[in-house]
């Protein structure tokens, strides 16, 4: 495997690196009374007594096994002082290092001719702190000769002589007591008029302003790659790396892992061999929510903010723009378990991001509780975040801090001075340059408006249910390797409605089902069993099911159009059958007609099983107090009259964003607008179900026999049944006709209903 072509600074440390290398190698064969020089060793077969000497001569592994099995010659080695130094093998991270630090003057010669003519200043971000940690002992050996007079920026204002370079390395953020301290030191080395070289996992929160402002060079610390440890094999093996190395495996790979696997004592094949195992030992291991951005699927706009921002942040790192233009702050909205915690995560990680994890509950734990305590954990992050720049403030729950305006109960003056508190800290005096701040909620109605506002997480994503396409793509991202030829589509129709959270349960418990079935591979079935509780309904309840399912999917068809929607049996949670919509309907605009058809639907399963069987069942259909239909469009109606003005001129009150229908229902008028049009809605929905009573029986036939029906399906019963009349044209770009217009069905058109003992889904 041949290395791109070095240049002079990395070939020099190349060379003194690999010198290093071989006297070690060499003094260690000849310890063990190994004729000849060690590098590059013939082969050699095991004997049959475990023994691997040919002609006289020993391999490596060999004298390394005999120098440990004898104690005293340890100790008599060690005592040999300057030979005893020799004997420490080369180690791999110090030879990383060093090469990628040479690399990075190789790359600019201008900066190196700068440093011995003129009097830049240098600064070196080294996010990785193993990295940093070589660097600070070994840049000399790579940058300067011996002759070099160097001077550590802290003594700057107590040295006489003129140094030729000065170095400042700072690891850690400083403390706000220390900071004035690091701007002296800054400036004092500035004043000599000479080289200045800073290096710090990053800029920003660890050196000081002037020496950011002074910076004739940034340079971003280059990361590990293939050529790099194909010469770290080379120098501490002393033979040449001719196996491949995956690129994916190079780019998990970290100062630590090129410890463990690259030894003198190795070969190269066994040490890629570790390489290998190391990073499959991480893949077994790797956490479901282990993703990259790439891999999330479902969030919408959040996806474009993300890269956006981390290209922003780069710019700014880089010096091109200033952090005012930088998309710093988003509100994400969604149900629970859409992957709002998730997206913080791997975009903090994807952008090199800082992340501080916050919630109000937090806050309040800290100390006993009071004020005091709550206001000064809050404080306490956000100066971890501004001390740790870039970084990112993660406040989950954000709704948490209600609207100000809302508040009436006698710990109102509490609430308000925390909101304020907060409030403050996202953009108060003390700014918040380097600081991203995503806030997530599950109802992103009740915040305080003020923190929605431009300037604050003035981006606000809506994160829906997803879509089947992006339902697969979840499903595949999580199984990995598993089921990588098989059609998910049956799947997906399943899992209808579920967020991401859904989607990692039912992979983790699939695993676990072909694990405890004797660690064998994932199948299919795993899969469906993870998602479907066992079939055990009388028939008599799987039918009314089957009808209840039916009339929500013919109704939300007739209504709103056939893309996006879907019915099923499988008994998934606590739920016998649901009707899902994954696509926004094209012919909903948010008018007083849209909202009266959407309490259509939802009270179309009701009316369904009062045509077909003579009587509704508990909660039309759903368990008691789980969220039934009668419960869903009473809140629906409820938001009508209350908040959203589409009950008609006379309720045009807006009665506050955070209200509930139970605190709504408590006035009489409220209840009578909402039962006026919770009526009208059943009412409706009666009369299109009976217009409609053979194409309901057809689709509940279909599920009962299938377990399922899409749209598509309720479009072909409605086209394909009744060719004699006026068929039904389901377009969802135009309006239809009304339930009780000359488009209805006769019994006839269609199979008879299911009897039920000949039914068994």
């Amino acid at each position: 495997m041949r290395s791109p072509v070095m240049g002079a600074l990395e070939t020099s440390t190349y060379r003194r690196l690999w010198r290093s290398s071989m006297r070690f190698r060499s003094r260690l064969a000849k310890s063990a009374n190994v004729s000849g020089e060690t590098d590059d060793l013939p082969p050699v077969a095991d004997s049959n007594d475990g023994s691997c000497q040919e002609g006289g001569r020993v391999t490596l592994r060999q004298a390394t096994t005999r120098m440990a099995s004898t104690s005293q010659e340890v100790r008599a080695i060690s005592r040999k002082g300057a030979f005893a130094s020799a004997m420490k093998p080369v180690p791999p991270h110090r030879v990383v290092a060093s090469l990628l630090f040479a690399r990075v003057f190789d790359e600019r010669p201008e900066l190196l001719r700068s440093i011995q003519e003129a009097a830049p200043t240098i600064i070196i971000d080294i996010s990785d702190r193993q990295m940093l940690d070589q660097l600070e002992s070994t840049w000399q050996d790579i940058l300067v000769s011996g002759r070099v007079r160097l001077l550590d920026a802290s003594q700057a204002e107590r040295s006489e002589a003129k140094p030729d370079l000065a170095i400042m390395i700072v690891k850690e953020p400083p403390k706000t007591q220390i900071l004035e301290k690091h701007e002296q030191i800054a400036l004092n080395a500035l004043c000599l008029a000479r080289p200045l070289i800073a290096m710090s996992p990053m800029a920003q929160g660890h050196l000081p302003d002037i020496l950011i402002r002074a910076a004739t060079t940034r340079i971003d610390f280059p990361k590990l790659d293939t050529a790099t440890i194909v010469k770290v094999i080379r120098i501490v093996t002393g033979k040449v790396c001719r196996e491949p190395i995956d690129a994916k495996i190079v780019e998990r790979t970290t100062l630590a892992d090129l410890v463990i696997a690259v030894r003198f004592d190795r070969t190269p094949a066994q040490c890629v061999a570790e390489l290998r195992r190391l990073n499959a030992a991480k893949e077994s291991m790797r956490a479901a929510r282990d993703l990259t951005l790439a891999d999330l699927h479902g969030l919408g706009e959040a996806h474009a903010w993300a890269e956006a921002a981390i290209s922003d942040i780069k710019a700014w790192k880089d010096g091109r723009i200033p952090w005012s233009q930088v998309p710093s702050g988003i509100a994400l909205s969604g149900p629970p378990g859409c992957g709002k915690t998730t997206f913080a995560a791997v975009f903090c990680r994807e952008a090199g991001l800082h992340m501080v994890g916050a919630t109000l509950a937090k806050w309040q734990s800290s100390g006993e509780a009071h004020l005091g305590h709550l206001l000064r954990a809050m404080r306490q992050d956000f100066e971890e975040a501004r001390a740790n720049t870039p970084s990112c403030v993660f406040i989950d729950e954000i709704d948490s801090f209600p609207a100000r305006a809302g508040i009436t109960h006698d710990w109102r003056d509490y609430v308000v001075e925390v909101v304020n508190a907060l409030l403050a800290e996202i953009d108060g005096i003390k700014g918040r340059d380097g600081v991203i701040v995503i806030g997530a909620s599950n109802e992103i109605s009740r915040c305080e408006p003020a923190l929605l506002r431009a300037g604050r997480l003035e981006k606000i994503v809506a994160i829906g249910l997803p879509s089947s396409a992006e339902l697969e793509l979840m499903f595949r991202v999580r199984l990995q390797a598993d089921l990588v030829q098989e059609d998910l589509t049956a799947i997906v129709e399943l899992t209808a409605g579920m967020v991401g959270a859904d989607v990692e349960r039912v992979v983790k418990d699939a695993r676990r089902f072909a694990r405890q079935a004797g660690e064998r591979a994932m199948t299919l079935n795993d899969l469906r069993n993870a998602i479907v509780r066992p079939e055990d309904r009388p028939i008599e309840q799987r039918w009314r099911h089957c009808i209840h399912e039916a009339a929500h999917l013919l109704v939300d068809v007739i209504l709103f159009g056939p893309y996006g929607v879907l019915a099923t049996m499988s008994r998934i949670g606590q739920s016998g059958g649901r009707s899902v919509r994954t696509i926004d309907a094209a012919r909903f605009f948010g008018t007083p007609d849209d909202y009266r058809r959407r309490l259509q639907v939802i009270l179309a399963g009701r009316a369904g099983e009062e045509l077909l069987l003579g009587s509704v069942s508990h909660g039309a259909g759903g368990e008691p107090g789980l969220g039934s239909d009668l419960e869903e469009a009473t809140k629906l109606a409820s938001a009508m009259v209350t908040r959203l003005g589409l009950a008609g001129a006379g309720y045009l009150t807006y009665f506050g964003r955070s209200q509930n229908a139970r605190d709504d229902l408590a006035f009489s008028e409220i209840r009578e607008a909402v039962g006026r049009e919770l009526t009208d809605a059943a009412m409706a929905a009666s009369v299109l179900v009976r217009a409609h009573r053979s194409a309901l029986e057809a689709v509940a036939h279909l599920l009962l026999s299938r377990g399922r029906a899409s749209g598509t399906d309720v479009t072909e019963v409605l086209r394909g049944r009744g060719s004699d009349r006026k068929a039904w044209r389901v377009d969802p770009l135009k309006a239809h006709g009304s339930a009780d217009s000359e488009q209805s069905w006769s019994a006839k058109d269609l199979p008879a209903a299911p009897t039920m003992e000949r039914s068994d889904g």
